[in-house]
């Protein structure tokens, strides 16, 4: 797709910034906590892996599409767990941009009492993101007389075009029990300079700050027969300030047995809030796998926010003892493997 120079190199600075803000597009975030605060990678110390690919719609001709995986593993006897994750993105034929990130995070476990945890992580990684220059079309390469696009340019801009590699790093906590959990989250803290104009080197990331909450009720306490005996809603929420920007998310997951279905909301803001969409999930567990789909529905309000559809696949296979000793559990605040 060839597009304007000026008008292109200004949406992807845009787009690529709201990117980083919104964690690479990961809405369903109850089963991917450490996402945002990686003090979960910690949580009931078990080991686990996953991956998910997610696709977002732009219109009929562009789909960005985003790919995450991670793994974690647990040293009980030590009191820590290391976890790692790496991350794709692309825009596709959208915008001639995408990024590559990887992560790591060192999680120490700290009894608070005999059922609630601490759990301080430290982060490091590593972005870089790469534009393909090819892909855009400057104004003097066009001739207004014969429709001809030239094949080079002379646009000053077209030389200030550079990709971005830079480290980081964070730190997280979390304080959970066998029913809830609090978080919060620093990323950002070193400020990297995140402008592809090489000239500009003063455009540093803000500071991102996140606060995660969440509740789980036992929905089948006296094992009742109309539910299955492992039967829980988990309640979350989350909450980021990025600059000027603010984004909350809302999730009600359903465990039902093997099976699960959760909605989320989304929220974000600018100068006011609005609501810019609604998703479902839903999900099955098979012995040491875990399989969900997540579908977010397009939503728009005019002249306040445009939010395209999204879908998203994840699987996850957990290797730890615990989770084979376990079987039929499907409780999302574990304790238990902690002892």
């Amino acid at each position: 797709m060839k597009t304007n120079g000026f008008t292109s190199f200004l949406f992807i600075l845009i787009f690529a910034f709201n990117c980083n803000a919104q964690e690479e597009y990961i809405v369903n975030q109850t089963k991917f906590i450490h996402k945002l605060n990686p003090s979960a990678f910690g949580m009931n110390q078990l080991n686990r892996i996953g991956v998910l690919r997610n696709t977002l719609k732009i219109n009929e001709f562009s789909t960005l599409t985003n790919s995450y995986v991670f793994g974690t593993l647990g040293f009980p006897e030590k009191n820590f767990s290391i976890g790692f994750d790496i991350n794709q993105f692309s825009m596709g034929d959208a915008l001639p941009i995408s990024s590559n990130s990887i992560s790591v995070s060192y999680v120490y476990k700290i009894q608070v009492s005999g059922y609630s945890f601490l759990l301080p992580a430290i982060t490091g990684r590593f972005l870089s993101s790469e534009i393909n220059p090819d892909k855009l079309t400057f104004g003097d390469q066009l001739n207004a007389t014969t429709g001809q696009v030239l094949v080079n340019s002379s646009d000053p801009l077209s030389n200030l075009i550079s990709n971005i590699g830079y480290a980081d790093f964070g730190a997280s906590i979390i304080y959970h029990s066998d029913v809830m959990m609090l978080g919060l989250s620093l990323k950002n803290l070193s400020r990297p300079n995140h402008s592809y104009n090489k000239e500009d080197e003063d455009n540093k990331l803000p500071l991102r700050i996140s606060v995660q909450g969440g509740y789980e009720f036992d929905l089948n306490p006296y094992e009742r027969r109309f539910l299955p005996r492992s039967s829980y809603l988990f309640a979350y929420m989350s909450f980021v300030k990025f600059g000027n920007t603010m984004y909350m998310s809302l999730a009600q997951d359903f465990q039902l047995g093997e099976f699960n279905i959760g909605f989320t909301q989304q929220m974000g803001s600018v100068e006011a809030f609005s609501v810019n969409n609604f998703g479902i999930t839903i999900g099955t567990a098979m012995e040491n796998f875990d399989f969900g789909i997540h579908y977010n529905f397009p939503f728009k309000t005019p002249g306040v926010v445009f939010s395209p559809s999204m879908f998203e696949f994840s699987v996850i296979f957990d290797f730890s003892v615990f989770r084979r000793n376990n079987r039929g559990l499907y409780k999302r605040l574990q304790i238990d493997n902690y002892y």
